[in-house]
C-alpha cells in the first residue's frame, strides 16, 4: 500500500481508536521531538480537534503509529480517549518507508534523521539506493549525498541536527579531514563569518598541497636530499638542499648535468 493509496481510503476508513491502545514505532525515523511545538498542538486539538487522522497498522495486540507520533503525542497531553486514525495492512518494510515518506513530506525530519533513516532502509532490507530512491521518490544523488552527511565529527552532525548549519554547509565540511580546521569553519558558519564558497576554496587548496608533498616525498628519495616546493599563485619554485661541494656534484650528476 502505497501513500496514495492511504489517500484514497481517508474518506470511508477513519476510525475513532481508544489512545491507550496505540504505541510509538521503535523504528521511527524521527527522534528529536520539540515540546513546544507538541504543547502548542495540544492547544490547538483542544480547540479544533485532531484534523489530519493517524496511520496506525496492528501489531502484537496493539496499534503501532505509522504515521502521526506528534499528533499522538499532543492527544496524550490533552488527554483524549479516543484519536481519529486510519488502520492500514502493511508489513515492517512498507510502514518504515511509508513512516519516512511522512516525515519528509511534512518536512519534519533533521538532516541528520533522514540520512540515518535512509541508512537504515538499506541495510536492514537489503535494497540499492536505485531501490530506494523509487520508494521515495527522492533521486539516488540526494540520497548518496544526504547519508554522506553521518561521516561528519559529532560536533558537526549536533550543529545539522539542532539545524545550525544547512545540510549544503555541512556537505562542504565533509571536504576538510583536518578536525581542528573543520571546527573551526564550523564555527564560522554558525556565526556567519565564512562561506561554502570560501570553504570549498580551501579545500581545494589542501588537495594541492598534498600533491605537493608527494612530489616532494618522491624527488627526496630520488636526490637523497631535503626539497621543498613553493607555491605563487602564479608558478613557483623548487628549492634542493645540498651540503658541501662534493653533494652538489652528486646532484648534478643525479640530474645528468655537466
Amino acid at each position: 500500500m502505497s501513500s496514495e493509496d492511504i489517500e484514497r481510503e481517508k474518506k470511508d476508513s477513519i476510525e475513532k481508536i481508544d489512545l491507550d491502545t496505540i504505541r510509538a514505532n521503535k523504528d521511527q525515523p524521527r527522534k528529536e521531538f520539540d515540546e513546544e511545538k507538541i504543547k502548542e498542538l495540544a492547544e490547538s486539538i483542544k480547540s479544533h480537534g485532531i484534523i489530519q487522522p493517524l496511520i496506525l497498522r496492528k501489531k502484537d495486540g496493539y496499534y503501532e503509529i505509522v504515521a502521526g507520533e506528534r499528533r499522538f503525542r499532543a492527544a496524550k497531553l490533552v488527554q483524549l480517549e479516543k484519536v481519529p486514525a486510519i488502520v492500514v495492512d502493511i508489513d515492517d518494510d512498507k510502514a518504515n518507508v511509508l513512516s519516512i515518506i511522512e516525515n519528509i513530506q511534512r518536512e519534519d525530519l533533521n538532516a541528520v534523521e533522514e540520512a540515518s533513516s535512509y541508512k537504515s532502509l538499506l541495510e536492514r532490507y537489503k535494497i540499492t539506493q536505485e531501490e530506494l530512491s523509487k520508494k521515495i521518490g527522492k533521486s539516488r544523488s540526494y540520497i548518496t549525498n544526504t547519508i554522506r552527511l553521518l561521516n561528519l565529527d559529532d560536533e558537526s552532525l549536533k550543529s545539522l541536527e539542532d539545524r545550525s548549519i544547512t545540510p549544503t554547509q555541512a556537505r562542504s565540511l565533509l571536504a576538510i579531514d583536518d578536525l581542528k580546521k573543520r571546527n573551526k569553519y564550523l564555527n564560522d558558519l554558525i556565526n556567519k563569518k565564512t562561506n561554502i564558497r570560501k570553504i570549498e576554496k580551501a579545500s581545494k587548496e589542501k588537495e594541492k598541497d598534498i600533491f605537493s608533498e608527494d612530489l616532494e616525498k618522491r624527488m627526496e628519495e630520488v636526490l637523497g636530499t631535503k626539497v621543498s616546493i613553493v607555491k605563487r599563485k602564479k608558478g613557483g619554485k623548487i628549492e634542493i638542499k645540498y651540503f658541501d661541494n662534493d653533494d652538489l656534484q652528486r646532484l648534478l650528476e643525479l640530474l645528468n648535468i655537466e
